[in-house]
């Protein structure tokens, strides 16, 4: 099958598919885990991390080889970019432009402080001082992948490019720390019966701005899962710490 003539035709119910399928199947996920006694042990919760962890990295790794490797994947990504946007109707490239905003740096780093400032006021300043290093630390890692490949963005942007390099997407794997990391908050503090909805509501704010990425023509496609596999491996690694840290405390 062409993918990029699949893209062409149906790229939009394709997002709207996936914006309902993969957070509904997360959070299932994440209320299995959390409600099956096993899973809370601090050796599975290490085994999981590592796993997770090792898998987004060896995703980010095998894109990463591939856009070092020149024309070939280069030229494949930017043919399924231009069919991706050649199938998302005009009407909805507006909308893209603007949920994208939810991705920003500025906006992130407001989020986070926010939420920051709410578990400074709730007196738990460990979990605030967490949440704020792991975000910092990502956006520093993300910086330093961008410098170490220095992908060139593609042309033809709806918006105007930013100055940054291309690959991984900042905006998503900045929000997949960032919006990943505020809901193990939210579940860390709420009931558990919230476990599903949190989960599925962060799923779907970090998806919606990786698709936003490509749409509107800042990012490659590879620059995007490139994203989410290393952005997706740094959450991993910094839940799986904060959980064997609690539940191994006395």
């Amino acid at each position: 099958m062409d993918l990029t003539a699949f893209a062409a035709r149906h790229a939009l119910a394709v997002i709207l598919i996936a914006l309902v399928a993969v957070p509904a199947i997360l959070a299932a996920m994440a209320v299995a885990m959390t409600g099956a006694r096993t899973a809370r042990e601090p050796r599975v919760i290490a085994l999981a991390t590592l796993a997770l962890a090792a898998c987004g990295a060896g995703v980010f790794i095998a894109i990463a080889r591939r856009i070092a490797g020149g024309t070939p994947f280069a030229a494949a990504d930017q043919r399924l970019l231009d069919a991706i946007r050649e199938g998302v109707p005009l009407f909805a490239a507006p909308v893209f432009a603007r949920l994208t905003h939810l991705g920003d740096p500025w906006f992130l780093a407001l989020l986070c402080a926010f939420v920051c400032a709410a578990l400074v006021l709730m007196r738990r300043i460990g979990l605030a001082v967490y949440l704020a290093a792991a975000t910092s630390a990502g956006g520093l890692i993300n910086h330093a992948l961008k410098a170490a490949m220095r992908r060139e963005r593609p042309g033809g942007a709806l918006v105007p490019l930013p100055e940054s390099f291309s690959f991984p997407s900042g905006h998503t794997f900045g929000s997949m720390v960032c919006y990943g990391m505020c809901a193990y908050v939210l579940m860390r503090l709420a009931p558990r019966r919230w476990d599903a909805i949190v989960v599925a509501a962060a799923c779907m704010i970090v998806l919606l701005i990786g698709t936003s990425r490509v749409v509107i023509g800042v990012h490659f496609p590879g620059d995007v899962v490139g994203g989410f596999a290393a952005g997706g491996a740094w959450l991993a690694l910094c839940v799986g710490v904060a959980e064997c840290v609690r539940r191994t405390r006395p």
